[in-house]
């Protein structure tokens, strides 16, 4: 018998205490981190989280008889020991299982012409050598340089902690080991290297419209990070995305602590200048020493903390914001194997993956295509006779403005009526790709940018935040614009946690949320921290 989708417990039904040892705003893949690692140390930690199940872009819903992921559609360095599976096994007990998607990691269709990434570097190279001969050398340049970029995330990622100690270390490690090409956009990077443009898309595509920006403005060592992240493979969360919430419940729920939904929250409280608490909508104060906001540092710095005199919330004028998305949910009828769906992923684009986010494309961006009914081996028993999908694109920022301020479920026809024409337009790209779909749709449904912010929080909607860009990271030569916001904020006692501290997508996510633990933490809950994460990473537990 399969479990519900729905993660949490509802503010309505009681539970609450007054005083807990953390208290968490948003339970993403960032907040669950940070409160799991707490909860790990015996901190007894309540998540709130506004939404009716927790997760965040993690969490899945189901609509008709059908059920959707609503962002991880696939997740990499999941092998044995490998860093994304040791956090997964420390975090869940080993609860989580992951469900590798083959020889495959993705598939970019780009105007006509086809590309099929395999796992392993290696293999990889090959494979653009044998279709680029000419550009053997420029290739074997760029994945040497990819291996070279190894160490800058984990580089930036100290950087973004406190304590002399640790700053010192980071000085260091990113001098010895950030190339000055890690910093530099990354389309010029790939320009400088090779020549044919076919090839360059076949290498850009995949940050484009994962990272949702032009590649002349993310820097190449994100790039590099993409390409490392699935180098060994791709892995989906058996039993659906809302697993990857639900087994994080299990060490909170064991330390006293819970995830509270329908539990939106107000304001993080202030004793002085120190956070000790929040007050919720329903005006409910539960206190903390520690707060942690995985809400966005938007929401966080504007809205959840009183007064304007955070100097936060000025900083954040001069930061891009993220592209909005849109993104189709279908119910099709037929199995993954009838309906020719991929377990792979596809990204599909004309030719072109910069055009819409440098302003010269059309309204939507290229696009990208997951069916976690072909991913998921529980699915076939849970849904027979039944596939799922999604296709996610990327707005202008402007397009669903007109409608800004108004209500879910109570919107304009307008609004309505350009629901109906993405929606034709995207299934009709579907429809070209793959033909066996055509009369098969039996349900679809499109959330907007609107959707997102009304379930998120994130302004205009936006995938991942503020935009992780090069004026975000800097250039090597002088800070970037993103370098204030670290875990340990300016106001004692209060903390960040994930995409906003560091990058974004889950791996971003949990990265940020393991940094506002540590953060979070004394010396002594530090210590067990990463004596745990390490004899995970020397001794993974067996394979269930």
């Amino acid at each position: 018998m399969s479990r519900g989708v729905l993660v949490g417990r509802p503010l309505t039904a009681g539970g609450v205490a007054g005083a807990y040892d953390a208290v968490v705003v948003g339970s993403g893949a960032g907040g669950l981190t940070t409160a799991a690692c707490l909860a790990r140390q015996g901190r007894r930690v309540a998540v709130f989280e506004q939404h009716y199940t927790a997760g965040g872009y993690t969490h899945a819903y189901r609509r008709r008889g059908w059920e959707w992921d609503v962002g991880i559609h696939y997740v990499g360095q999941l092998g044995r020991g490998e860093p994304v599976r040791v956090l997964s096994d420390y975090l869940t007990g080993g609860a989580l299982r992951w469900a590798p998607l083959g020889d495959r990691v993705d598939e970019y269709r780009l105007a006509g012409e086809v590309y099929r990434t395999p796992v392993g570097f290696a293999s990889h190279q090959d494979a653009l050598i044998a279709r680029f001969p000419a550009e053997r050398a420029g290739i074997k340049a760029l994945f040497g340089l990819v291996g070279r970029c190894r160490a800058v995330l984990p580089a930036l990622a100290l950087g973004r902690l406190s304590g002399p100690l640790v700053r010192r270390q980071a000085r260091l490690l990113r001098a010895a080991a950030v190339p000055p090409e890690a910093l530099r956009p990354a389309r010029e990077v790939v320009e400088g290297l090779v020549g044919d443009e076919r090839l360059r898309q076949a290498l850009l595509t995949q940050s484009a419209l994962l990272l949702a920006d032009s590649t002349r403005r993310l820097p190449f060592f994100l790039l590099a990070v993409l390409l490392e992240h699935f180098r060994t493979g791709a892995w989906y969360p058996v039993g659906g995305s809302a697993a990857i919430a639900r087994a994080m419940l299990g060490p909170i729920r064991a330390a006293g602590g819970e995830v509270f939904v329908r539990a939106p929250v107000a304001r993080i409280e202030l004793e002085g200048a120190r956070a000790a608490g929040v007050v919720l909508a329903d005006g409910t104060r539960v206190r903390a020493p520690v707060v942690v906001s995985a809400a966005g540092a938007h929401h966080t710095y504007r809205t959840l903390l009183p007064g304007a005199s955070v100097a936060g919330a000025d900083r954040l004028e001069g930061m891009r914001r993220g592209f909005p998305f849109v993104v189709l949910f279908l119910g099709l009828d037929g199995t993954p194997e009838e309906l020719g769906l991929p377990r792979h992923n596809l990204m599909v684009t004309d030719g072109d993956c910069d055009a819409f986010f440098d302003g010269t494309g059309g309204r939507t961006s290229g696009l990208f295509v997951s069916f976690a009914s072909a991913k998921d081996p529980t699915w076939a028993g849970r849904y027979p006779g039944r596939s799922s999908g999604e296709i996610l694109a990327y707005v202008r920022p402007d397009l669903f403005e007109p409608f800004r301020g108004s209500r879910w479920r109570h919107r304009d026809p307008a609004y309505l009526a350009l629901k109906e024409e993405l929606t034709a337009e995207l299934l009709d790209r579907l429809h070209r790709e793959l033909p066996r779909t055509r009369g098969r749709v039996a349900y679809r449904e499109l959330g907007t940018p609107l959707t997102a912010e009304h379930f998120t929080g994130w302004p205009d909607g936006s995938l991942y935040g503020l935009a992780k860009d090069v004026a975000a990271f800097g250039d090597g030569r002088g800070p970037g614009l993103a370098d204030w916001l670290r875990p340990r904020t300016e106001v004692p006692g209060l903390y960040l946690s994930g995409q906003d501290c560091l990058a974004g997508g889950f791996l971003g996510a949990v990265t940020g949320g393991l940094l506002a633990a540590h953060e979070a933490l004394d010396r002594g809950g530090r210590a067990r921290l990463w004596a745990g994460l390490l004899r995970h990473g020397v001794r993974p537990p067996t394979p269930r």
